[in-house]
């Protein structure tokens, strides 16, 4: 066969990321959640290489995650050329597409078609498509046009078929393995590549999917569509082998189990007894997330289980308060009365609960979705919630009813990611709808609510929620992006915007960047300040603090003692001193023991209002607010400037130790 004669093949596994409301690619310096499908390909790749079943053929995998990398269009295309010339093969496969995914896929598609690379495309969209309407739709019909090659549904015990044919140039325009769903026993265990995990906050992460499918069938989703409702298994014995072997190899010490839920798989509780094992006599303290369904409490020993095992995030498909909504999702297995039973149960174990809520149903009104939110907080209280808008997703029965019905949808794919209005609300228009979306998000995470929620939160999984609040805050409210498509610190490439966008002289560019990237800072202060005051009004005094309190002791005597060897005290004491001897602050020398006695009372003592027994920085708030007033009217006599370098070290001291917290407090 010709591949034989191919000696290298390149291939890239790429995983479009979608475009924003002004066309630029979401993409940050450092990424949250590593993708599982990348794992997947690049475990079956590395199967089909190591065990030599394209012959002697030098294959090498290159992985890009367009939510954290540039993709190179210019240098694959280049390299796709000079691979032609010689007789070797470069493919490009465009990994776990989603819908909102399908238009930045189909750009990518097309300019390396126009270089002659072969391209493949898979994931939920063109399989949820292909398996309710049984023809290609017309956006995807338009890609194959362009010779671009369709795979649906799953393709363990496919791949290495799929990949002789693309290098034999024989490959079917379509590849459909919807009806052949693979047995996952013995199939590669999703697989560590280093290199790729150095771009997250967190690079010991790993995803492994124990199982497929789901056996319930909500009509808003597309998982039993493409997976199936019968559920498939991996070999325990396979995935805790591959737990141990990352750890000595790799350090991954944490899991996201990214089953749709976990807790039906068949085999949860001997994964969990391994795990168990792994933990408590082997000492490898691996923690993991899992998603379940809300039926999950009450399967005998699963919670007791899963939090000996390492289990300190769940994410619960909660969906809605109003039971008349998830009657008409097809959620019937929700029981909205259930709910705080459910929480609760999974909080006495101290495992950190985060809810999945859709706001868009069919009951849902803008005062009744505002009534339901104070209803989570105050009634249910999870630890975290994330908000979607209703989506017709491609796949799932909602979109095939309104397919079928020529009801109005959104014709912008890239739109379809359940954080717009991508269908009009029979009850809200989209603004009010909308409206209600970011309302949801503000009032779940206000200051109030953390502060609630970390207050009667399990002091062991604390910071961990802690960080959480961080990571979720940033993205929705200070980016404005969901936080499952959020990063730390996004980018923008200039030449990399969506066709139809216009490419803006640098110039403008630099200055609307510099605009962004100066409210983007802002954002993150002000983040930094309030999430500040919340760990004083819910943190316990640490050994730290102590510390640095018997220092600034040390600092106090010796200067009450005539300055004794002040070079061994803080540089900032220093600089008060040598300000005050030089009469920048109009005091004499000998008022100085006298002021900095004060200050160091006051920083001791803290003097902050006590909020139940803890402390707060408002009074340190206003005086700040005050004086930046009394600085930008012009009415400096009404500054202090003593209480300016005693507020200073205050904060100094504040922040430092809040800092210091949040980094030495690890996962």
């Amino acid at each position: 066969m010709h591949y034989q004669r191919c000696k290298r093949l390149k291939l890239y596994l790429i995983k479009p990321s979608k475009y924003d409301e002004e066309g630029y690619i979401i993409r940050h310096y450092r990424g949250v959640l590593p993708s599982n499908t990348i794992a997947c390909l690049y475990s079956l790749t590395e199967d089909v290489k190591e065990k030599g079943l394209l012959g002697d053929m030098d294959i090498k995998t290159e992985i890009i995650d367009e939510a954290i990398h540039k993709v190179p269009v210019k240098k694959i295309m280049k390299e796709g050329k000079r691979a032609a010339k010689k007789g070797d093969k470069v493919i490009v496969c465009l990994v776990g597409v989603q819908s909102n995914q399908f238009p930045r896929a189909t750009d990518l598609a097309s300019r390396f078609r126009e270089a002659g690379i072969d391209v493949l495309i898979g994931g939920f969209h063109v399989s949820g498509v292909m398996a309710l309407l049984k023809r290609p739709s017309p956006e995807v019909q338009e890609i194959m046009d362009k010779g671009v090659i369709v795979v649906t549904g799953e393709v363990e015990g496919h791949w290495v078929d799929v990949l002789r044919d693309v290098i034999a140039g024989k490959a079917k325009k379509i590849y459909n393995f919807l009806g052949d769903k693979p047995d996952l026993s013995n199939a590669p265990i999703p697989k560590i590549n280093k290199n790729y995990l150095k771009k997250f906050a967190y690079s010991r992460f790993g995803t492994i999917d124990c199982g497929r499918g789901c056996p319930f069938h909500c009509n808003f989703c597309t998982v039993t569509t493409v997976h199936g409702r019968k559920m498939r298994f991996r070999d325990p014995d396979l995935i805790n082998s591959a737990i141990k072997e990352n750890y000595y190899k790799s350090g991954i010490n944490f899991y996201f189990f990214t089953d749709d839920n976990f807790s039906r798989h068949k085999a949860w509780e001997k994964i969990f007894d391994e795990l168990i094992r792994l933990r408590e006599e082997d000492g490898i303290p691996i923690q993991f997330m899992i998603q379940v369904d809300t039926l999950s409490y009450k399967i005998k020993n699963f919670i007791k289980k899963a939090k000996r095992a390492g289990c300190d995030h769940v994410f619960i498909g909660m969906e809605s308060l109003n039971q008349k909504n998830l009657a008409a999702a097809g959620k019937t297995q929700n029981l909205a009365s259930a709910y705080n039973e459910l929480i609760s149960t999974w909080h006495d174990h101290a495992v950190i609960t985060h809810v999945g809520y859709i706001i868009g149903f069919t009951y849902d009104t803008y005062q009744s979705v505002m009534e339901d939110i104070e209803r989570l907080k105050s009634e249910v209280q999870p630890d975290m919630a994330s908000f979607f808008m209703l989506c017709p997703l491609p796949g799932s029965m909602d979109w095939l009813k309104m397919y079928k019905s020529g009801d109005y949808m959104e014709a912008d794919l890239n739109k379809y990611d359940s954080f717009c209005a991508a269908f009009h609300h029979q009850n809200m228009s989209d603004e009010e709808w909308t409206q209600a979306y970011k309302e949801a998000w503000k009032s779940f995470y206000s200051f109030e609510n953390m502060k609630a929620i970390l207050s009667r939160v399990h002091p062991e999984v604390y910071w961990s929620l802690f960080k959480d609040f961080i990571w979720y805050k940033s993205g929705a409210i200070v980016e404005g992006i969901h936080p499952m498509l959020s990063g730390f610190f996004r980018l923008k490439d200039r030449l990399s915007r969506r066709p139809g966008f216009p490419i803006e002289d640098k110039w403008k560019y630099l200055k609307r960047r510099y605009k962004e990237t100066k409210e983007l800072l802002k954002g993150w202060a002000s983040l930094l300040m309030e999430m500040e005051e919340i760990w004083l009004q819910t943190r316990t005094k640490v050994a730290f603090e102590t510390k640095v309190l018997k220092e600034l002791q040390g600092i106090k005597d010796g200067i009450s003692e005539g300055f004794v060897d002040l070079s061994k005290n803080y540089q900032r004491a220093k600089d008060v001193y040598q300000k005050i001897k030089s009469g920048v602050y109009q005091r004499t020398t000998e008022d100085v023991p006298l002021q900095l006695n004060k200050i160091w009372k006051e920083v001791h003592s803290a003097k902050f209002p006590s909020i139940n027994g803890r402390y707060s920085r408002e009074d340190l708030r206003r005086f700040w607010q005050e004086t930046r007033q009394n600085w930008y009217n012009k009415r400096w006599q009404r500054i202090d400037v003593f209480r300016v370098v005693n507020n200073f070290m205050r904060d100094i001291f504040l922040t430092s130790n809040f800092v210091h917290a949040v980094i030495r407090e690890r996962r």
